[in-house]
């Protein structure tokens, strides 16, 4: 299934798991479930392969719901009829004449001096400048691909033609990517033709032969994104309107309207009684407000009317003192004149003594003036005693009335109650009473029209028909949704939608049309860049499926992983080449994968020309012949790994062949070269299930792979999980991609086949070598024959491709205990310097006290680890058997759909869990038991058959089966639970119970212990028994086999069984 990015376009397949070959991806179409038929599907315009994903970008409008990428079948022999037409074509006079001859030009003696190259480097550097046929044999990081960069590099500014090819696409870009680093060439003068690995690679507009094309084909490429566009608005368009239709399916907005008034009226009911029996309350409220202020105004006025005595009062005082103060004034003015008077009188006498104060001359000169100032004296004082009687008897007039006037008023004063302040409030609270009563009215009369209409309102609504409850769930559901709304706008989307149909079909027709064109511009143009380019770069695969990629010239042709290519690709590719031909890989690494009927072939034309790398037919299978061999340059200075990996590689497999380059430093204590996750006294979860003679898988593996990837990814280090089987690679990307969900950088797992000419910051070795049967690691060394061989070439390629740090896991006693000469006896002579971390350590187990070869701390390195190891599992306790059942019983509760348990044993303490398991049952859930048969010494005990006939009385699926040892919980194919403890059975011990979830790990189990296959035990087609034992071995695989008595005596007198047995997958049995 392909799942669509962010990007829009692209898709991306997950291929981990996966043998995919990116050279025949040329007739790939994406398209929905169903194969595509000609002229259907969406070809890819970009295709990106890792080695983990198929990304392919398709135009953008495409949108596919349930899409998958599917490849135009080939005929299987497609690759080797197009070898074979190649071969055929080898001119007498070619270099493959040389290389299958054995004539090896001598590598050259004095090679120039290169800053920072070594002689070997310099040597195979010069190789590929001289005319002739060469090997090169490089082991892992020894610099063969920056030899190869830089050579390159010097055949292209010489002007030499150069192809560059090699087995695996990440080896051809690695090379090219050295190339690039020197920035000297022109566009179109290097061209990678495939499908890249490197990102690097593929987006680089001036190499990828894609974007080159591209670039080429500007006027048409535009014109197609133009057409694209416009169909991807036309597209999300139709992607709006379907969504609305989707999500207005049913609603009527006419109907709704209805239906939401009629809502609206019935719902206003409670408030609208609520409305009027308030509206009542207010009204009496009201009306006793107004009777209120009614009798606040007779208060008001009765306190007023109390105050007209003492305002007669006040006025008869207020005249009173009006009239007294009159008089006074006038009694006062009489007095100002008998003042005035005298003061003239005296100042008249005053100026008559000045005129009689001078000399006699002066008085009879001044004598008129004396004779008249005498005379107005006279007259003056006369009138001043005159004015002084007058105010003397006006004083005593004043007097007389004064006493008549405080008479008076003090008479009156007693009349008065209420001062002025009190009888100025008395009138304004009259006054306030008043304008109260008046705003009363005045709402009392709003209240009297606010009953009435509440009144009439209730009556409308009550008689208006109440809606249903669907009706009302159909509205909210509206509102909620905002139905009204978006109905408005389809109504819109589809008036544009009908219009845009015919510019849609038209826009396909146009867009096909332009990348028929693009395709067929395309193949010309890939021919004419091909042919121009100095340096092309492409696979052995690839190489051989076109014609101008065969039709060359070249001068130089460079093959590199070269080991990992059969005989007749690479003689293909050295005829090829006018001058020069150089081979670099290394045959102590993986050789090429043979499949097919092929691989078991015993005809010895096939297997000397398939069978044989190139080494071999030159006759160099071993270190020491490459050493000797003058066409053979060694590259023996490694820039990769630490010492510790390199004197393991060194011991294993390169006879000491390699050296430290002087950047390769010993790691501190605490950042160990090698670490061993030891499986040992883990019970279940670290045993292998065999799924072939010498190959199986196991759960420990998984898990402690996953937490190392989480580990080293969360510090930004790149990691690669190996194993040596297929099924062990599948368990661990299942577990993988439970957790990954988006990641566009997932972590690399799968067989050591994968990783040729691959390297890793951390590289996870998974053994799945439990210590009891050994396996093809166990057996990987030079003198076990091809098995052994081949099983140490796949460890040296696990050990050599990581960069910094190497994970082995494993049984720490079988490698302690390994021959000496194999690979694990390597490993164990390295002793201390591997660092052990006890897996029994990470899940909380104590380590037995007993064993004094295995180390009873975790150390640094493992505590982290452990720390990781909490955030992927739960790990439970179990301090005794009563917390195991708690714990047990509680998982149980959570099933919803399916319950898988595999239990060694029943035993009495069965009728703790059997409630919780009846149910799970009771609630439909299926629930399947696997126990172990009646062979078994303690399962065929009476007590233990009762408890087994009690447990088919809750789980009808109650199968036995022989020699079981599982341990394990599978709840709604997402839970997983391994327990130490035997979940039917009981133990004092301190055990674990782990728990993992994920849908793809759990399923991934269920598919390798076959659980729904065995689920159901067929009935015995002698004798018609129901209860069948399930059989496993090797050879045979799984069988159901008959132990029914048949009621007649066999051998010694005890009964004879029915033994009839039947195959898994077969339909009819056979007796034994």
């Amino acid at each position: 299934m392909a799942c669509g990015e962010a990007e829009a376009g692209w898709y991306a397949v997950d291929l981990r798991s996966s043998a995919f070959d990116p050279d025949r991806a040329e007739g790939l179409r994406l398209a929905g479930r169903n194969p595509p038929q000609p002229g259907q599907g969406y070809a890819p315009l970009d295709v990106i392969y890792d080695g983990r994903r198929l990304r392919v970008r398709v135009a953008e409008f495409v949108a596919l719901k349930d899409a998958h990428l599917w490849r135009q079948r080939q005929p299987a022999t497609y690759l080797l009829t197009q070898l074979r037409d190649g071969l055929r074509a080898i001119g007498d006079t070619s270099l493959a004449h040389d290389l299958v001859a054995g004539r090896l030009a001598a590598a050259p003696a004095d090679p120039p001096k290169i800053a920072g190259f070594s002689f070997a480097q310099r040597q195979a550097y010069a190789s590929c400048l001289a005319p002739g046929v060469r090997l090169v044999w490089g082991p892992p990081g020894t610099g063969k691909t920056w030899v190869l960069s830089e050579a390159i590099n010097a055949l292209a500014a010489a002007g030499k033609r150069v192809l560059l090819v090699s087995a695996t696409n990440v080896a051809v870009d690695n090379a090219l990517l050295g190339v690039l680093r020197h920035r000297r060439h022109r566009p179109g003068e290097l061209v990678r033709v495939g499908a890249p690995h490197l990102r690097a690679i593929a987006a680089d507009p001036d190499v990828s032969l894609t974007n080159l094309v591209r670039n080429r084909l500007t006027t048409v490429e535009q014109r197609r994104d133009q057409l694209n566009q416009h169909l991807l608005t036309l597209r999300r368009a139709a992607d709006d309107l379907a969504a609305a239709e989707n999500a207005l399916a049913g609603f009527d907005p006419t109907e709704h309207i209805r239906i939401r008034t009629l809502i609206a009226k019935t719902d206003q009911i409670p408030h609208l009684t609520a409305a009027l029996q308030q509206a009542r309350r207010e009204h009496r409220t009201g009306q006793a407000a107004l009777a209120r202020a009614d009798e606040l105004i007779g208060v008001a006025e009765a306190a007023v009317a109390d105050t007209a005595e003492t305002l007669q009062a006040l006025g008869s005082i207020a005249d009173l003192n009006r009239e007294w103060t009159a008089t006074q004034n006038a009694g006062d003015q009489i007095s100002v004149t008998a003042m005035t008077s005298r003061a003239e009188a005296d100042r008249l006498a005053g100026e008559l003594r000045a005129a009689m104060a001078g000399t006699k001359l002066q008085r009879w000169r001044n004598r008129n003036t004396i004779t008249a100032l005498e005379a107005g004296v006279r007259t003056q004082r006369s009138l001043a005693d005159e004015a002084e009687r007058r105010d003397q008897h006006n004083r005593e007039v004043l007097a007389r009335v004064r006493i008549s006037t405080e008479e008076q008023i003090t008479n009156l004063r007693q009349r008065v109650r209420y001062t002025d302040e009190q009888i100025s409030q008395k009138h304004a609270a009259l006054a306030k009473a008043r304008a109260y009563r008046d705003a009363i009215a005045d709402q009392e009369a709003g209240l009297d029209e606010r009953l009435r209409a509440a009144e009439a309102e209730l009556t409308a609504a009550e008689a208006t028909p109440p809606p249903t409850d669907a009706e009302r769930a159909a509205v909210e559901r509206a509102a909620r949704d905002d139905l009204p709304r978006r109905h408005e706008q389809l109504l819109i989307m589809r008036a544009d939608a009908a219009t845009a149909e015919a510019s849609r079909q038209r826009l396909e027709q146009q867009y096909a049309e332009a990348q028929d064109e693009f395709d067929r511009l395309r193949r010309d143009a890939e021919t004419e860049l091909i042919k121009k380019a100095t340096v092309v770069a492409t696979t052995l695969a690839r190489m051989r499926t076109s014609k101008t990629l065969l039709d060359g010239p070249y001068d130089v042709v460079l093959i590199d992983e070269v080991g990992a290519a059969t005989l007749p690709e690479v003689l293909l590719a050295v005829s090829r080449a006018r001058t020069t031909a150089i081979l670099l890989g290394d045959f102590l690494q993986l050789g090429a994968v043979i499949t097919g009927p092929i691989k078991n072939t015993k005809d010895p034309d096939v297997r000397r020309w398939l069978f044989r790398d190139v080494f071999a037919l030159t006759g160099i299978t071993v270190p020491a012949e490459a050493r000797a061999h003058p066409g053979c340059t060694t590259l023996d200075i490694q820039h990769r790994f630490g010492p510790q990996i390199m004197n393991l590689a060194n011991t294993i497999a390169y006879d000491g062949q390699l050296t430290a380059g002087d950047e390769i430093r010993d790691h501190d204590p605490n950042d160990p070269e090698i670490v061993l996750i030891d499986t040992d006294d883990i019970d279940d979860l670290a045993e292998v299930r065999p799924t072939g003679p010498r190959t199986g898988w196991w759960p420990i593996g998984v898990l402690i792979a996953r937490v190392l990837a989480d580990y080293h990814r969360g510090q930004g280090e790149d990691v690669g999980v190996l194993t040596p089987y297929k099924h062990q690679a599948e368990a661990t990307l299942e577990a993988f991609r439970d957790r990954e969900h988006d990641d566009n950088n997932p972590t690399d797992v799968g067989t050591a086949h994968r990783f040729q000419g691959r390297q890793f910051d951390i590289a996870v070795f998974d053994l799945v070598e439990d210590g009891t049967t050994p396996r093809w690691m166990a057996a990987a060394g030079p003198h076990e024959g091809s098995f052994g061989r081949d099983g140490l070439r796949l460890f040296t390629v696990a050990i050599t491709r990581t960069k910094h740090r190497l994970y082995l896991i494993g049984s720490r006693n079988l490698i302690i205990d390994a021959a000496p000469g194999t690979a694990l006896g390597a490993i164990a002579a390295l002793g201390t310097t591997v660092r052990t971390v006890p897996a029994r350590l990470l899940l909380g187990l104590p380590a037995d006290p007993r064993d004094t070869r295995r180390q009873a701390s975790l150390g640094l390195v493992g505590k982290d680890l452990a720390d990781i190891l909490a955030q992927h599992v739960r790990i439970t306790a179990i301090q005794d058997e009563r917390q195991f059942y708690e714990t047990f019983t509680t998982h149980l509760r959570s099933a919803q759909h399916s319950l898988w348990i595999w239990a060694t044993w029943t035993a009495s303490r069965l009728t703790k869990v059997l409630p919780a398991i009846a149910d799970v049952a009771s609630r439909g859930v299926k629930t399947v038991v696997f126990v172990r048969d009646s062979s078994d010494h303690n399962q065929g005990q009476p007590l233990y058959q009762q408890q087994v006939t009690v447990l088919r009385t809750v789980v009808p699926a109650v199968v036995e089966v022989f020699k079981m040892h599982q341990k394990i919980i599978v709840i709604d194919e997402r839970i997983v639970l391994f327990g130490s403890l035997n979940a039917l059975s009981q133990s004092s011990s301190r055990e674990v119970m782990l728990v993992m979830e994920g849908e793809h790990f759990a399923r991934k189990l269920l598919d390798h212990e076959q659980a729904r296959a065995i689920s159901a035990p067929p009935t015995c087609g002698a004798c018609g028994n129901a209860t069948l034992v399930l059989h496993r071995t090797i050879r045979q695989g799984f069988f159901w086999r008959c132990y029914a008595q048949t009621g007649v005596a066999g051998p010694g007198g005890r009964p004879a069984r029915c033994r009839w047995e039947t195959s898994l997958t077969s339909q009819h049995g056979a007796r034994r």
